[in-house]
């Protein structure tokens, strides 16, 4: 093989991208993994809170990973009425800049090769319009890069996707504009996630503070545009600090938007395999993207790895998308309708369903919350929210 040829090429070195690296590499495949930006988990734009119980699935928990183990779970309706749920081993707090470089290296390690301040910039076609590469700016220098299979871990814009005639438009009910600051010198409980909900506070979306130590923590809102009556996350997210936090220093800054898996979202498009945000996996629920960025990274690590080692024909890499969606596709869809559903909710419903798990919760300690099994209790136990099922599409 010529030293500008591979069998893979990843585009993006988050940890969607070095999931299928590491996945490919392990599997002896020839693979490149390139990063627009001179660092690879830099610039950051994500809240770092991931399930436990997944992470320690798929990860040795290095301490160097974690800034934070979380054993508690606040919510706070509009008008303060509160639920303070008792979740030992609940989630951790990572430090991205830390286990996203890690995972690059991890990949490395495997025998992929990885190169940073590297984006992609066009798509290579053959004579019938197939893809064949990627034209790459490489240091300033563009070069020309072929490869069997194509895996785009480039983000929420995902430019890869687009250069290849993928429609990456989304609509405003699939996109959630979000702020976030790293905030020092705070009052908090190191151990306890706070989502903070309202239609003035986060129109269609929600209010965080995920704790980093003792006084520091990522602090978030996510909004729906088309609720925000010109409002922009920021703007929202400066007032809920000023009451939440009255003495803060502001640490960091980000924004960006959380894209919503929906049956509109695309996995596949011939030899060119979409993960993480790129594909559109976050969930349509809470925004998290960590979790099913690493697993439809590894999963489509696997599977490009079988079309090259066995020389399978295009429709083969289908077996990417059947197999996500088999493993995580019921949990999708079934917390997008649930996200149609919130956003028909009042600040009365989201007080009501605040006492309602109040109550239900009660001071018992819970291991693992089955979520689906949850919101169907919700529904049950609080028939008045059935009349916000009518015209939602499941």
């Amino acid at each position: 093989m010529k030293e500008d040829e591979y069998d893979s090429i990843v585009v993006g070195a988050g940890p969607a991208g070095c999931s299928a690296a590491k996945e490919m590499a392990k599997n002896k495949l020839k693979v490149l993994l390139v990063e627009k930006d001179p660092v690879v988990g830099f610039p950051l734009s994500c809240a770092e809170a991931i399930s436990l119980f997944f992470f320690s699935q798929h990860f040795d928990l290095k301490p160097r990973w974690i800034t934070n183990f979380i054993h508690r779970v606040h919510l706070v309706g509009p008008n303060n009425h509160r639920v303070k749920i008792s979740h030992p081993d609940c989630a951790v707090i990572l430090d991205r800049k830390i286990f996203d470089r890690d995972q690059a290296i991890q990949a490395s390690s495997e025998g992929a090769e990885v190169k940073v301040n590297s984006g992609v910039v066009g798509i290579i076609k053959g004579k019938n319009n197939e893809i064949r590469g990627v034209k790459v700016k490489d240091n300033g220098k563009e070069r020309e890069l072929m490869a069997k299979v194509i895996i785009c871990a480039d983000g929420v814009e995902s430019k890869t996707a687009k250069h290849a005639g993928v429609d990456t438009t989304l609509e405003p009910d699939l996109i959630l504009p979000c702020a976030q600051y790293l905030l020092g010198g705070i009052e908090i409980e190191p151990d306890c996630l706070e989502f903070w909900v309202g239609k003035k506070l986060a129109p269609g979306g929600y209010a965080w503070v995920f704790p980093k130590g003792e006084d520091s923590a990522n602090v978030g809102l996510g909004i729906h545009p088309s609720f925000s009556q010109g409002k922009n996350a920021k703007m929202l997210l400066d007032s809920f600090i000023r009451k939440r936090f009255p003495r803060h220093s502001k640490i960091e800054m980000m924004s960006g938007g959380v894209p919503f898996f929906s049956r509109k979202s695309v996995l596949v498009k011939d030899n060119l395999l979409l993960v993480g945000d790129a594909a559109r996996l976050a969930d349509p629920l809470s925004g998290a993207g960590i979790a099913n960025a690493v697993l439809s990274g590894k999963i489509a690590g696997e599977v490009a790895s079988e079309f090259v080692k066995d020389n399978r024909p295009n429709e083969y890499l289908k077996e990417y998308e059947k197999r996500f969606m088999k493993t995580r596709g019921r949990y999708l869809r079934f917390y997008s309708f649930c996200r149609k559903v919130y956003l028909k909710m009042t600040d009365s419903d989201y007080d009501s369903v605040v006492l309602f798990l109040k109550d239900y919760f009660g001071e018992k300690k819970v291991k693992r919350i089955d979520v689906v099994g949850l919101v169907k209790i919700i529904f049950k136990q609080n028939p008045f929210l059935l009349r916000l099922l009518k015209n939602v599409i499941w």
